[in-house]
């Protein structure tokens, strides 16, 4: 060993002996680091939902700043005689769709369903080489 450098000591307890790492039982068995339980499922599901009602909020800004940009520029028509109550309850519809829709998705994902070993399904004619 170096001059320069020191040997430590090994941790013990309180009892003095050296401390091992302990290993897991037989009965146990090491941690997956899958997630395995549905509430934490549910939660990272709604996370895609969200998202995906974020993405339908931005396409929303950039279409009306297009709009903005491009339509209102050349026709000076800035839609003042439009009333948007009458389409409320729909907008309110599109953005629930549009959140059940994402968490479907993060449910699919994060069920595993997507990510499951399918047979492949060849027709009965094999391809034609030429």
């Amino acid at each position: 060993m170096d001059a320069t450098r020191t040997q430590r000591s090994r941790p013990t307890s309180t009892t003095g002996s050296a401390v091992r790492p302990t290993k897991p039982s037989v009965g146990q068995l090491p941690a997956s680091g899958a997630v395995d339980h549905w509430s934490a499922i549910l939660f990272y599901s709604m996370g895609f939902g969200t998202i995906a009602v974020g993405i339908l909020l931005f396409a929303v800004l950039l279409a009306v700043s297009l709009y903005g940009q491009f339509l209102w520029t050349f026709t000076q028509w800035d839609g003042s005689s439009i009333r948007l109550t009458p389409f409320k309850s729909l907008a309110y519809f599109i953005i629930l769709g549009t959140f059940v829709g994402g968490m479907c998705v993060g449910l699919w994902c994060f069920s595993g369903a997507a990510w499951r070993n399918r047979k492949a399904t060849r027709s009965s004619t094999a391809r034609r080489t030429r």
